[in-house]
């Protein structure tokens, strides 16, 4: 490693620090730090919205549905490259259970930002956050659920971001509701 990129590797971390450090500092005023404290993982969050810090509680909300669409509509796809791959008749149940799962996700998250955030109907918002949650974590669990066969999930990573995705939701719409309690 050169000194020019050791002290450009330096300098760009001392920036993100610098960042992350202003965006996590509590205040009234950062709509973004409120929700990124909150969710499941601060940094990935910081992350995915950090350019959106002169977002709205609103506009924060809609961008995390909207992320969180993406990232389950591109697993989607992941899944029906496995599916098309597999040979094995007891991974294509696995992977059809995920398909149908991260489907319902994405609809729900759909007609959340269609009906319950246009609606100011902050509740069901919720409910879609936390489904996304636990819809994640059961499709980890679906590759341990053939008995006698127990196979490695390769949708990790896919998985746990969209349990992210759902708390940064949760989050968000959690800010939103309070800060129009102040109204």
């Amino acid at each position: 490693m050169t000194m020019a990129t050791s002290s450009s590797s330096f300098l760009s971390a001392l920036v993100l620090c610098l960042i992350v450090a202003f965006l996590m500092t509590p205040t009234t005023s950062n709509p973004l730090a409120k929700v990124c404290i909150k969710s499941k993982n601060p940094r990935f969050c910081l992350q995915v919205l950090g350019l959106n810090s002169h977002l709205s509680p609103y506009e924060l909300t809609l961008e995390a549905i909207n992320l969180a669409m993406a990232s389950a509509s591109g697993t989607t796809k992941k899944i029906h490259t496995f599916l098309d791959q597999t040979k094995d008749d007891n991974l294509k149940v696995i992977y059809n259970s995920c398909l149908n799962f991260y489907q319902s996700v994405i609809d729900t998250l759909t007609s959340t930002e269609e009906h319950f955030l246009k609606e100011g109907q902050y509740y069901g918002v919720n409910v879609a956050g936390n489904i996304a949650q636990l819809d994640s974590f059961q499709r980890e669990t679906a590759f341990q659920s053939i008995i006698g066969y127990a196979y490695e999930s390769t949708l990790t990573k896919d998985n746990e971001n969209l349990r992210i995705f759902g708390s940064i939701v949760v989050s968000a719409i959690d800010c939103l509701y309070n800060s129009s309690l102040k109204w």
